[in-house]
C-alpha cells in the first residue's frame, strides 16, 4: 500500500493530488516534502507515512533548500522527539542527525562503486568528508590509508564516532577545517583524492590536482544539464590544465528537473 492509498480517506482528491509520493529514509527517519496546500494536513500525511512503514518512528519536513557553509537545510519535526537515527548502508553504520550534517543515502550506490575502485594500499584524501561515509566503506573493504577533510564541526564529531563504530580508526586520520587550508599544511601527495561535494568542488580542483601523485585518480563530482552532460568531458579537460585520461562518466542521482549529479572519475598523467 502506498501513501496517497492510505490517505485517500482522510484528504480531498484535489488534496491527493498535491501529496508527493517520494520521501527520503534514513535510518528510521523519513524526510519528506509537503506543499503549501497540504499545510494543515501535514500531521495526518506524517502519520500516515509511519502506518505504511513501520520501520519509520520519525518523521521531518523538509522547509528550506539546502545553504549555508555547511550546507544543510531547513526541517520542521512532524513525528517523534529526536532527529539523530543509525543509518546502515554496505555492512557499515552510520550515526547522525539529517538536520545538521548533510548526508544523502541516495549516494550509496555510488559510494560502493568508489569503494570497489580502490585498490589495497592506496594513499587517499577525501575532501568534503561529512560523517564519513566515503571513507568509512572503502576502509571497512580495503588496507588503506585516508587522510579526510571536513569543515561542519558537527559532521566532525559524527565522523569521529563513526569511525570508532566501524573499527577503522586506524586506518582514516580526520581533519576539521577549510580544505583550502588543511591540504596544503598535510604536505603530502596521494594516489587517489575523492571531491564528493557536487555544488563548489570546481573550485577546489586546482587543490586537487596539486597532490595527487602521477598516475594517480580524481573522483570529481559536479551537476550538469543534459546539454551540459555530452560535453562534460572537454569541460574537465579544459579545467584541468594538465593531460588527464577521463576513465568514465556516469549520472548518479537527479537534482533537479534536467540537473543531474555525475560522477567523472580521471588520472592525472603528467
Amino acid at each position: 500500500m502506498n501513501l496517497k492509498e492510505v490517505l485517500k480517506d482522510k484528504l480531498t482528491k484535489e488534496e491527493l493530488k498535491h501529496v508527493k509520493r517520494s520521501f527520503e529514509i534514513i535510518g528510521d527517519i523519513a524526510i519528506i516534502e509537503i506543499p503549501e496546500e497540504l499545510e494543515d494536513k501535514k500531521h495526518v500525511i506524517a502519520e500516515a507515512l509511519t502506518e505504511i512503514n513501520k520501520h519509520i518512528k520519525v518523521v521531518i519536513r523538509k522547509t528550506g533548500e539546502l545553504s549555508g557553509e555547511y550546507r544543510t537545510g531547513k526541517y520542521e519535526l512532524l513525528t517523534g522527539n529526536r532527529t539523530e537515527t543509525i543509518y546502515t548502508e554496505s555492512g557499515c553504520r552510520f550515526k547522525l542527525d539529517p538536520t545538521k550534517v548533510y548526508f544523502s543515502e541516495k549516494l550509496g550506490t555510488e559510494r560502493q562503486k568508489i569503494a570497489e575502485q580502490v585498490k589495497d594500499n592506496e594513499s587517499i584524501l577525501c575532501m568534503f568528508a561529512g560523517i564519513g561515509p566515503f571513507p568509512i566503506i572503502i576502509a571497512r573493504k580495503k588496507d588503506v590509508k585516508i587522510h579526510a577533510v571536513e569543515i561542519n564541526p558537527t559532521a566532525v564529531k559524527y565522523f569521529k564516532e563513526n569511525v570508532k563504530l566501524n573499527k577503522v580508526a586506524d586506518k582514516i586520520e580526520i581533519f576539521k577545517g577549510d580544505v583550502d587550508f588543511v591540504v596544503p599544511k598535510i604536505n603530502k601527495k596521494f594516489d587517489r583524492i575523492l571531491m564528493p561535494a557536487p555544488k563548489n568542488a570546481e573550485d577546489f580542483l586546482d587543490l586537487a590536482l596539486d597532490c595527487v601523485k602521477k598516475n594517480g585518480t580524481i573522483n570529481y563530482y559536479t551537476f550538469a544539464g543534459e546539454e551540459n552532460f555530452k560535453t562534460l568531458r572537454k569541460d574537465i579537460r579544459e579545467k584541468c590544465k594538465k593531460k588527464v585520461k577521463i576513465t568514465d562518466i556516469r549520472k548518479c542521482g537527479s537534482f533537479a528537473p534536467g540537473v543531474f549529479r555525475v560522477a567523472v572519475d580521471f588520472r592525472v598523467l603528467d
